[in-house]
């Protein structure tokens, strides 16, 4: 169907872009085309979209797909996206805050397989959204999110690249984590001050990991958060609570906490885990 480009849908409806929520509009049909291309939505599944704006993906991923659910925070634009399109048996546009969604309650209803997560995120919510997430993985098939590209590269950064962070070891232990492809900041409106990512996060063919997930973190966390320092140091409150030294950990693991924590990998990270979970004592985290 034709859709109302986002400049004349605002001036119609008497909206402006959130510049607190850093607010733009993708407004590129060849661009859409390759999203969808790229998640390729089978006639079964069903869709979450976060924040789906005046509707260019969603109709268009509502083509393939058995069903969206559309998930705007914004309540002018809901109102406006209704007045504008009417209803569509194949989408379901609800006003609300994708970080309170349910997820689980969404498979439930539907009946449906693992649910394939798409949107453009805002960089307010980036690290809170995929949080979310991973701690839903279990009824997330895939996830393919569009970042801005300094997080997109963060992502999806391994330990010989100069982006590896605490957020790149968290996402990889959790998902395969893939670059898609680069989207112009011109292919927005209104054009936001930098290009972003389109990421995929494929939770269905992650590794099996063998360490407690919140163990893992913890240790990332740390090993992150004090990043000049040796691992024996950056991790000394976890070995404390574990009951461990760090030469029982490097007899254990065969990892030497000589190393800084943006030497290894997330192998080796979890081989930390593994270690410290042989003592017998759990430990608590805090969000990474």
């Amino acid at each position: 169907m034709d859709l109302t480009p986002p400049s004349i849908m605002l001036s119609k409806y008497a909206l402006a872009p959130s510049k607190q929520r850093g607010q733009s509009f993708l407004n590129d049909l060849n661009v859409i085309r390759k999203i969808v291309d790229e998640i390729a939505p089978e006639p079964d599944d069903v869709i979450v979209e976060i924040g789906p704006g005046f509707g260019a993906l969603t109709f268009e991923l509502a083509e393939t797909a058995r069903h969206v659910i559309a998930v705007e925070l914004d309540g002018g634009i809901v109102r406006a996206f209704r007045e504008e399109y009417g209803e569509n048996p194949r989408i379901t546009l609800v006003e609300g805050d994708i970080l309170r969604f349910d997820l689980e309650e969404v498979r439930k209803n539907h009946k449906c397989g693992r649910l394939l997560v798409v949107g453009n995120i805002p960089y307010s919510i980036t690290s809170p959204l995929i949080r979310m997430l991973t701690d839903v993985k279990s009824v997330v098939k895939r996830a393919a999110i569009m970042v801005q590209s300094e997080v997109g590269e963060r992502i999806v950064a391994r330990r010989v690249d100069r982006e590896y962070s605490g957020l790149s070891v968290v996402v990889q232990y959790h998902a395969l984590a893939r670059l898609l492809f680069t989207v112009k900041s011109s292919c927005f409106f209104p054009r936001p001050k930098v290009d972003s990512k389109l990421v995929e996060l494929d939770f269905e063919r992650a590794p099996t990991r063998d360490s407690s997930a919140e163990l893992f973190e913890a240790i990332v966390q740390a090993a992150f958060g004090k990043r000049r320092k040796m691992l024996r140091r950056s991790l000394e409150d976890i070995l404390t609570r574990c009951g461990m030294t760090s030469g029982e950990l490097e007899a254990a693991t065969g990892i030497e906490l000589t190393r800084r924590g943006e030497t290894l990998d997330v192998s080796e990270f979890e081989s930390l885990a593994i270690g410290l979970e042989a003592s017998g004592t759990s430990t608590g985290t805090t969000e990474s």
